[in-house]
């Protein structure tokens, strides 16, 4: 072949296509660890200085180049503790600061009161509505008797009333004819036609007649009377018939009267559970 050397000898191809020598390998090999460990130092560094002079702020034109987060409470009040310090980092979810709870407190409690005499009023105001439903019932039915009863009684007054007149007619008519025979008589007591017993026995039937026609138109006088007390009884039932109509109207009106503090008790409740816990001021987002 023509790549033999007879002498034996390494040719120059031979020379070039040798291996390293072992201590140039470790040597190669020793600087690139090195090189390497010198730029994750570097890199390190730079991480730390970084983190380190990126907390100070540095100006030369009263300007500062920073990221701001505007962080804003959803409710007023004194701040009794700060839980962050200047420049620490955040995370979302973290207490920043925590508000006073006591005005707060104080306002639930009212709220709490608030609801007790919302839930009184419409506990009142449910047992109410089936109470005035059923005396409402009641009235009606009561003024409607009432009125039938006044009208009766107008009728019986009525009655009365022209029977006591009929009387006094006829007492009237009594009378008449007493006078007329007392008069008969006294002529012919003065003639002695007659005995005084009965002249006597006529002026007592005369007056006895008088009498009767007196009581007559009081009896008279007293009927009417009674059948305008009847009909006055008549016409203060119809009006109680008519409130009494108007019954289903107020039931109503207590229904919703009843429907409306429900209502309230449940806008109440929304409002004295809410504000319980103590006002505390979140960070939004994550900083850093």
């Amino acid at each position: 072949m023509a790549d033999e050397n007879p002498s034996g000898t390494r040719s120059l191809r031979d020379t070039e296509h040798a291996a390293p020598p072992r201590g140039y390998t470790r040597s190669k090999r020793g600087r690139k660890i090195l090189i390497g460990s010198a730029v994750l130092v570097v890199l390190v560094a730079g991480v730390v200085l970084w983190r380190y002079f990126g907390s100070y702020e540095s100006t030369d034109d009263a300007q500062v180049d920073a990221h701001l987060y505007p962080v804003s409470a959803r409710v007023s009040g004194y701040v009794i503790k700060v839980n962050v310090g200047d420049n620490q980092y955040v995370h979302q979810g973290d207490v920043l600061v925590e508000i006073d709870p006591k005005d707060y407190e104080v306002s639930v409690a009212q709220a709490n009161a608030s609801l007790a005499s919302a839930e009184a009023t419409a506990q009142s105001l449910n047992i109410t509505v089936p109470i005035t439903s059923v005396n409402t019932s009641n009235q009606l039915k009561v003024s409607t008797s009432d009125v039938e009863n006044s009208n009766a009684g107008i009728l019986a007054a009525q009655a009365q009333l022209n029977a006591a007149r009929a009387q006094l007619e006829q007492a009237e008519a009594n009378d008449v004819k007493a006078q007329d025979d007392l008069r008969r008589y006294k002529t012919l007591v003065d003639k002695r036609e007659v005995a005084e017993q009965v002249y006597d026995q006529a002026v007592a039937a005369a007056k006895a007649s008088t009498a009767s026609v007196a009581a007559g138109r009081a009896n008279v006088s007293a009927v009417q009377q009674t059948v305008q007390q009847a009909q006055n009884r008549l016409v203060q039932a119809r009006a109680n018939q008519q409130t009494a109509q108007t019954g289903p109207q107020q039931v109503s009106s207590s229904q919703a009267r009843a429907r409306a503090a429900v209502a309230d008790v449940q806008q109440k409740t929304g409002s004295a559970g809410a504000g319980s816990a103590q006002p505390r001021l979140y960070q939004d987002r994550r900083s850093g």
